[in-house]
């Protein structure tokens, strides 16, 4: 085995600069099939990571609702009761779409925000709010000796609203909007007789956060568990749901098994579940992506085959030389075999460092390239997050390579088994 491995590393470096280009050709059509398989699996799959993370961050282990309809105090009192005996924790929270009005005078209408009540220790301790505020203070609700009612948003909706803070907005409960007025027998819309004005919650802004996942940013606002009841005329201590972090966020099955036992006529959904259409999404695109981008790699050994064919054609006489000397034509076809796995190993090499090196600097370069075009090549609104994520997985890069060398090495066989049929008193004929 150790001349064909001689001989193949000699094919690699042949006189002829034609068959050289060739080769070099080859050789860069691997690294970038291996580089682009690398980078686009990484990215994919830390931009899966990164979104689980934002929903466990910004959500909870897991939720439990009365469908259709709120929770009485003590209703919610013996969720949580069940949560404790289960060793987990949980709390109470309100949560709605509300429509908020801004800005002085003529005042305008954001219609698609959504408010977020929870206790206090509950926002600091699990959701972390106050590590993630950008300005002002986590104060939520009223504080003794002053009327106003406080509010923490989001940095996008301090920009959209134009509010700093101390900064004052209106908001109105959907449910009471809809209640002033009804449809008359001709199908106009008419005030409802039976329904009397309301006013509607003034919040002061308290403090701004970011949690980094623009979706949340741009859409919830918190305030205090008694301002939301008020809001939307719950009766005191009631919620719209529990929410609970278990043990382990990404094992809790049994969990949430057991619970759904313990609390018959409530739904235990757990964060998972809640945003499975996304997540299968999310899996499906980096399986479909993977098989699409491995054409690359293929078409690098289509590549393989033809230079090792113009190899061949070029190495006649030494093959039948090679083959009137003793040579088998096993060893023969070994050696055009070995000079594709050759040329996938080097090239999978080459383009495993350029996929970590881009992927090290990947922040850079879309930073450069924006600046460049002049235009948001990662635009937050669409992406959720702030930076490109990525995450390199040992595993997929394994994979990735196994699958370009074994790719390039198959290419190699036709060629190889011509070399292997040539004869001797043929390739030798005129010499």
């Amino acid at each position: 085995m150790m001349y064909e491995l001689f001989l193949a590393r000699r094919y690699l470096k042949p006189r002829r600069s034609a068959v050289s280009l060739i080769t070099l050709t080859s050789i860069l059509g691997v690294t970038l099939g291996v580089a682009v398989l690398i980078i686009v699996m990484a990215v994919m799959t830390g931009f899966t990571a990164e979104f689980k993370s934002k929903l466990i961050e910004t959500q909870a282990h897991f939720q439990i609702r009365r469908p259709y309809s709120a929770m009485s105090e003590t209703e919610s009192r013996r969720v949580l009761d069940k949560l404790a005996a289960a060793g987990v924790s949980g709390t109470p929270v309100i949560q709605g779409p509300v429509l908020v009005q801004y800005g002085s005078g003529n005042r305008k209408l954001d219609t698609q925000v959504v408010l977020f009540a929870a206790p206090e220790t509950a926002l600091r301790d699990r959701l972390h709010l106050a590590d993630h505020l950008k300005c002002g203070t986590l104060r939520l609700g009223r504080v003794w000796g002053d009327k106003a009612r406080y509010a923490v948003i989001s940095d996008d909706m301090a920009f959209r609203w134009q509010l700093g803070v101390g900064d004052r907005f209106l908001a109105h409960s959907a449910a009471h909007l809809t209640g002033l007025v009804k449809f008359n027998a001709a199908g106009g819309v008419e005030l409802n007789p039976e329904t009397s004005a309301y006013l509607p919650a003034e919040f002061t802004v308290a403090g701004i956060y970011s949690m980094g996942k623009s979706d949340f940013d741009r859409m919830v606002f918190f305030v205090a568990p008694d301002d939301a009841a008020e809001l939307f005329d719950l009766p005191w201590g009631a919620a719209t749901g529990i929410y609970g972090w278990g043990p382990d966020a990404f094992h809790q099955e049994e969990l949430l098994r057991r619970l759904a036992e313990e609390l018959p006529g409530f739904a235990v959904i757990g964060w998972e579940e809640a945003n499975r259409n996304f997540l299968e999404v999310l899996a499906v695109e980096k399986t479909m992506m993977f098989f699409l981008l491995i054409f690359i790699v293929l078409v690098a050994a289509f590549s393989i085959t033809n230079t090792l064919i113009t190899s061949i054609y070029q190495k006649t006489k030494e093959i039948g030389l090679l083959k009137a000397l003793g040579c088998s034509d096993a060893a023969v076809m070994r050696i055009f075999v070995l000079q594709g796995f050759l040329v996938g190993a080097i090239g999978s090499a080459f383009g495993t460092l350029a996929g970590c090196l881009i992927l090290r600097f990947r922040q850079n370069i879309i930073n450069f390239a924006s600046r460049l075009s002049g235009q948001d090549l990662f635009p937050k609104r669409f992406y959720f997050f702030d930076a490109l994520p990525a995450e390199i997985v040992p595993q997929d890069v394994a994979f990735i390579v196994i699958c370009s060398v074994a790719l390039c090495t198959a290419g190699a066989l036709l060629p190889a088994l011509r070399a292997a049929r040539l004869q001797p008193s043929e390739a030798l004929r005129y010499e």
